[in-house]
């Protein structure tokens, strides 16, 4: 176990503030900047042609 150095708590890893430190919002505001660096980089678009595209592959392999 680690050592919080903002309060002294412990918690598990070291890169992340432990439970008590932690603002409750983070989670929620990294993912929706996640999102929204998503949608404007046309990324979900490039994930749904590839599910596509191995959908397709494997109805030829069973056909």
């Amino acid at each position: 176990m680690v050592l919080c150095r903002n309060c002294g708590a412990q918690k598990r890893r070291w890169p992340r503030a432990c439970a008590r430190c932690r603002p409750r919002s983070d989670r929620g505001d990294a993912a929706a900047d996640a999102a929204e660096l998503a949608v404007e980089t046309g990324l979900l678009g490039w994930i749904g042609r590839g599910v596509m595209t191995v959908v397709r592959l494997v109805l030829r392999a069973v056909d």
